[in-house]
């Protein structure tokens, strides 16, 4: 049954998604007035969350900011829908890659990097780092680039978005669970981990941080990754220059993970993601309940 409507699911929105990226922004004006206006998509977790972040903002002023985020939200939905049958080359017109070289410099080391990165602009873009392999902008060939991802507890749409992946594959497509075995299988090659790493943690989590003004339990997955690789850690800033397109610029985080303190590589990810946001807030994803947890309850057991 669950490979029946994955089927239909696919079969449906494949012709939509060739479609002309012009065209799916029509349907996403309609899309925002709906969301927005009408059914209020989580509006009270978006207000709150942006109201708890810029506490110096006024109502009217969060008003606006929440405005521009179901924009944006908008926006993504419909190049999700695009990015199904999008070719490499439609990919690389609309991502640009800049400040590679750090990247480049440590495959040419032979040395593993952990890319981070966070729900920031398109992260389905991210993927769009093997395009960049083909172009051979991104330092790695394809086939030394895996994605960790976490696995969808909604099978069919995990089905899904993993058939979407693969199509734009990196060398690998990582389940969460599965990445230290992999690491240790491909311990002794330089490989590029790309990770999207700003979700809510699971129970345990021990790295609590300010961030954003509030209190933040963060994963401990990365920065345990890095010490076990002993590997450079970079984050994978996004920005959005235009409807549609992005700009990502590599940015250094440490070379040797064993030389700071436990706990700095997730402190010094985590304030590259906050510079990012304040930078852009609008393309952040505010409508994810972050927050949902009690962080003290949580550190105290």
């Amino acid at each position: 049954m669950k490979k029946c409507i994955f089927y239909l699911l696919y079969g449906l929105l494949y012709p939509v998604s060739l479609l002309p990226l012009r065209v799916h922004y029509v349907f996403s004006n309609i899309f925002y007035f709906f969301v927005y206006r009408i059914v209020g998509y989580r509006k009270s977790t978006i207000y709150i969350n942006l109201a708890r972040s810029f506490p110096h903002l006024k109502y009217k002023e969060i008003e606006v900011l929440a405005s521009k985020f179901y924009r944006h939200f908008a926006d993504l939905a419909a190049e999700m829908i695009w990015y199904v049958a999008a070719t490499p080359k439609q990919l690389a017109k609309r991502v640009r890659l800049e400040d590679a070289e750090l990247l480049k410099a440590h495959y040419e080391h032979d040395r593993s990097v952990l890319l981070l990165s966070g729900h920031l602009g398109n992260w389905e873009y991210f993927l769009s780092t093997s395009v960049f392999a083909d172009l051979g902008w991104a330092g790695y060939p394809k086939e030394n680039m895996a994605m960790v991802y976490k696995e969808l507890t909604n099978a069919v749409m995990e089905k899904f978005f993993y058939s979407v992946r693969k199509k734009h594959r990196f060398g690998a497509l990582v389940e969460s669970k599965q990445v230290a075995r992999f690491i240790a299988k491909h311990r002794r090659e330089p490989w590029l981990y790309a990770l999207v790493a700003d979700q809510s943690p699971p129970p345990g989590s021990r790295y609590c941080v300010d961030f954003l003004h509030q209190k933040t339990l963060m994963m401990n997955g990365p920065e345990q990754l890095a010490r076990m690789m002993n590997c450079a850690v970079a984050y994978y800033k996004m920005n959005k220059v235009g409807r549609g397109r992005y700009l990502i610029t590599v940015q250094h985080i440490c070379n040797h993970p064993d030389e700071l303190a436990e706990g700095e590589i997730t402190l010094k990810y985590v304030k590259l993601l906050e510079s990012n946001i304040y930078e852009q807030p609008d393309i952040w994803l505010w409508s994810h309940r972050r927050w949902k947890r009690d962080v003290e309850k949580e550190i105290r057991r």
